[in-house]
């Protein structure tokens, strides 16, 4: 459990250190946050990726079992939130899913609930501190984590605890190398997508100002401080590298294209729901 104290601290020191600002509107601690995303991508490109290529050499058929199992732990995550949030029809749902995918699905190795017309959604803290009102939270970037808010960065530490791993299995090398397992699972899912991104010319504007506005959260600069945004251009962008929106059962998901995968992937945590923030 010690463990996960350690990155509760993380994050609240992170949250702490980043005073760093700017006049962009969407990014007031661009400057801090700009250093974050170097690190995050030096560490991706030195530890993370070359592992994950190593990763893709197990046979797809145990990945898939790896990715359900996981998403079945997830489950819990959501409907946590769910219970927080008020929400009587996904709570009945998420419990259905976990209850299918654990006594069908061998303990959610297989996701018998999504052929049964029961797809998975995750839902966060974060969204629960919006239900409650923090609706607005400003762009906040955490070492070895993705594209956030303030908001969702601090909601990471409720949901690590709704997670049964740490509780079903005491051991925390363990538990903590499956949670690595499934960071590995995801990023695979991703690796032929690294060349967008590095032909971008400012990659880090480019994951920020997609990541706000395919949730819809982008704030267009005022006259006064148009010269400050690196995100004029965001419309055209938006046009040519973000997919269309199609909805999903009670909770509207976007369809990623390469860049979004990118940048989902990069935010891989134990919470997530699609609905995000700024």
């Amino acid at each position: 459990m010690h463990i996960k104290k350690t990155i509760v601290n993380i994050i609240c020191g992170a949250l702490l250190v980043g005073c760093a600002t700017s006049h962009n509107v969407n990014d007031p601690y661009e400057n801090y946050n700009r250093d974050v995303f170097t690190f995050n991508m030096t560490m991706d490109k030195y530890v993370l990726r070359p592992t994950t290529v190593g990763y893709t050499y197990i046979p797809e058929p145990i990945r898939n079992s790896v990715t359900n199992f996981y998403i079945n732990l997830r489950d819990f995550v959501s409907l946590g939130n769910d219970i927080f949030q008020l929400d009587g029809m996904n709570t009945m749902q998420t419990t259905m899913r976990i209850s299918i995918n654990t006594a069908f699905g061998i303990l959610g190795l297989i996701d018998v609930s999504s052929e049964l017309g029961l797809p998975e959604y995750q839902n966060t803290f974060g969204n629960t501190m919006k239900f409650w009102g923090w609706e607005d939270s400003k762009y906040f970037l955490v070492p070895f984590l993705g594209p956030g808010t303030v908001r969702d960065q601090l909601g990471i530490a409720p949901d690590i605890y709704f997670n049964p791993l740490f509780y079903i299995i005491s051991d925390p090398v363990i538990s903590w190398g499956i949670l690595g397992i499934d960071q590995l699972d995801n990023r695979s899912k991703y690796l032929g997508q690294d060349e967008l991104l590095e032909q971008t010319l400012d990659p880090y504007a480019t994951v920020r100002d997609l990541y706000l506005q395919k949730n819809g959260y982008f704030k267009y600069p005022t006259a006064e401080s148009s010269n400050d945004s690196e995100s004029s251009n965001i419309d055209d962008l938006i046009d040519s590298e973000n997919g269309e929106s199609t909805p999903k059962v009670n909770h509207p998901k976007s369809d990623s294209t390469d860049i979004d995968a990118l940048i989902e992937d990069e935010n891989n945590h134990p919470q997530n729901k699609t609905e995000s923030n700024t």
